[in-house]
């Protein structure tokens, strides 16, 4: 949806200079464009309810939200991109150099929010999953409205201790940041499901080209869906 800053203002009864603060820190799924809100209905409602504010926009048509979509593994990985040689010698050190390298977030609070999301769901647990492998992942879906699914995939300069399951040290990260819970379980199941096979592993530990690398990404999204999975 697309509204004047005043208009916004209104239905949310916040001052507008008040919104304009919050949408450049970040703390609202709001984007400024010129002196318009541009956002998803369905995001600024859950986030003025999560916050106890009301959203009662005045002579605009609402329209459905769509179905939630989900994606796949290819797709969501060349939207977050395909890094090397990330630096750093703790778990922290390399999530911070893999934040940098995330592009989806144009604002300061929203990359905040988002690593302290991360780093707070390692404290809780490691995402280390085993073989070498990570998966850091907010605690709850971030909804920034126009912001997709994505997966950021970095490999490291020099492996972590990670805390893994197994004990081994990461070389690995597949930074998954979904707006859903469905589309977070779905890619998960699907990234996962690729992290049990070892000759996938295998080809991480040679995976050296973005391209190569996402066309291995197309096969394996082809054999899920295909009849024959695997």
């Amino acid at each position: 949806m697309k509204l004047q800053l005043q208009e916004l203002a209104t239905a949310l009864n916040i001052p507008p200079n008040t919104v304009e603060r919050w949408i450049r820190q970040g703390r609202i799924p709001v984007r400024l464009k010129g002196n318009h809100c541009i956002f998803s209905y369905s995001s600024l409602k859950k986030w003025a309810d999560g916050n106890n504010l009301t959203y009662t926009p005045q002579g605009v048509e609402v329209q459905q939200a769509p179905e939630d979509q989900v994606d796949n593994l290819s797709s969501a990985m060349a939207r977050g991109g395909i890094y090397y040689n990330i630096e750093g010698e703790s778990v922290e050190e390399v999530i911070r150099a893999g934040m940098n390298c995330i592009s989806c977030f144009d604002t300061k609070g929203q990359r905040e929010t988002l690593l302290e999301s991360l780093l707070a769901r390692e404290e809780l647990m490691s995402t280390g999953i085993g073989k070498g492998v990570a998966i850091p992942h907010p605690r709850t879906p971030l909804d920034y409205g126009e912001i997709p699914a994505f997966i950021t995939t970095c490999f490291l300069k020099n492996p972590v201790d990670y805390k893994a399951v197994d004990r081994q040290p990461v070389f690995v990260l597949f930074f998954l940041i979904c707006p859903s819970s469905k589309r977070h379980l779905h890619l998960l199941a699907r990234l996962s499901f690729c992290l049990r096979d070892e000759e996938f592993i295998e080809f991480l530990n040679h995976a050296q080209d973005p391209e190569v690398f996402l066309k291995k990404m197309e096969e394996l999204d082809q054999r899920f869906d295909s009849p024959a999975k695997f």
